[in-house]
């Protein structure tokens, strides 16, 4: 025999895989970190730099009330439904000059008032066949840029 096995000690590897886990969650960490500091960074940084408030939303949230939208005519908010408005205006001496001008042509029209700005429509039809009659019979009249409008 030839003399003593000499072994030789083989190390063994670590797959690369096996604490990917644990990088996994230090990157998650890391993310969920830096998407928070954006959130606080635009919320009470940059939004007052800005003049933004953010407990203000421009989006009617259900259950809150709207904003100030009252009806020159009528002091209520138009009934749901649809209604052909004929104009948007910033003055309200401007929304009165177009209702009085579609008076003229036997057109009956409210003007409302949202989002500050004043609008020129006729009374609110329940359907939009109704609305869509209504708009064609309005277009024998010469009466140009009117649309349907839902409420």
């Amino acid at each position: 025999m030839v003399g003593p096995m000499t072994h030789r000690r083989v190390k063994k590897r670590k797959r690369p895989g096996e604490k990917s886990g644990m990088k996994f969650a230090v990157i998650l960490a890391i993310m969920i970190i830096a998407v928070g500091l954006g959130y606080l960074t635009a919320r009470f940084v940059i939004g007052p730099l800005l003049g933004y408030d953010a407990d203000e939303s421009p989006i009617n949230i259900a259950g809150k009330e709207e904003t100030e939208t009252e009806a020159s005519d009528t002091s209520e908010k138009p009934d749901d439904g649809y209604a052909l408005q004929f104009g948007v205006f910033s003055s309200k001496e401007s929304a009165d000059k177009l209702k009085a001008a579609l008076a003229e042509k036997g057109i009956e029209t409210t003007i409302i008032q949202a989002d500050n700005a004043y609008k020129v429509i006729s009374p609110v039809i329940k359907t939009k066949d109704e609305a869509i009659e209504k708009l064609n019979d309005i277009r024998d009249k010469d009466v140009e840029d009117v649309f349907i409008a839902s409420f």
